[in-house]
């Protein structure tokens, strides 16, 4: 979706992950100049002086913005629509790969774009997520239908193979080894999680933070 779909107003751009900057930087643009002008700050009465920011954050670092800068301009737009091939055609094949693998479903199909999402009707697919983590990979525990997704990154194309392997012999790890295996981490968590009232859960969540 973009601003050739009138019912769009703003979209949001995080330029760190795939737009290969720092973190800290993010885009927000807007169709038109009065949408924008509403995200404004101003305070009148305070002792300081008058004080008007166009974000939430009054003081933003000058280095990061110009790290954004220096991606993009390096990059080109060549250079991001060849990264976006490879990671897309990475995708394709893993999410082919995770859906030939026995007791492992995909969550919404094809994927249309770098999330490899998946889950088990079979087996507790958190433990699977868990194993993963131990061999060294990034992956997200969902809920809600309980799943993990992979968000395929440039770092990922390279690496495809490896993980589909990988992921191959955690599957079977967890299907041999049935109810014995002891599930930990986010098994135990979201195991909990999905047991307890939503009041509870969101203050224990606090209270990690």
């Amino acid at each position: 979706f973009d601003f050739e779909c009138p019912g769009v107003t703003s979209m949001s751009v995080d330029t760190h992950k795939y737009g290969y900057a720092s973190k800290g930087t993010s885009v927000v643009l807007y169709r038109h100049n009065e949408l924008r002008r509403q995200q404004y700050f101003s305070f009148s009465k305070w002792p300081g002086g008058l004080y008007a920011t166009p974000t939430i954050a009054g003081s933003r670092p000058g280095a990061l913005i110009a790290c954004a800068w220096a991606s993009l301009m390096s990059l080109g737009e060549s250079g991001y629509k060849t990264r976006v091939r490879s990671i897309l055609d990475a995708t394709q094949t893993i999410a082919q790969a995770v859906s030939g693998i026995p007791g492992l479903y995909l969550l919404g199909g094809t994927p249309h774009a770098m999330i490899v999402c998946f889950g088990s009707k079979e087996f507790d697919i958190y433990r699977v997520g868990d194993k993963m983590t131990k061999r060294g990979w990034s992956l997200n525990s969902l809920q809600r239908p309980a799943c993990i997704h992979l968000c395929v990154t440039l770092k990922t194309v390279s690496f495809a193979s490896d993980f589909i392997e990988e992921l191959r012999d955690v599957v079977e790890e967890v299907q041999n080894e049935g109810d014995d295996g002891k599930g930990g981490g986010s098994a135990a968590l979201y195991g909990m999680a999905g047991s307890l009232p939503a009041g509870p859960v969101d203050d224990l969540s606090k209270s990690y933070l």
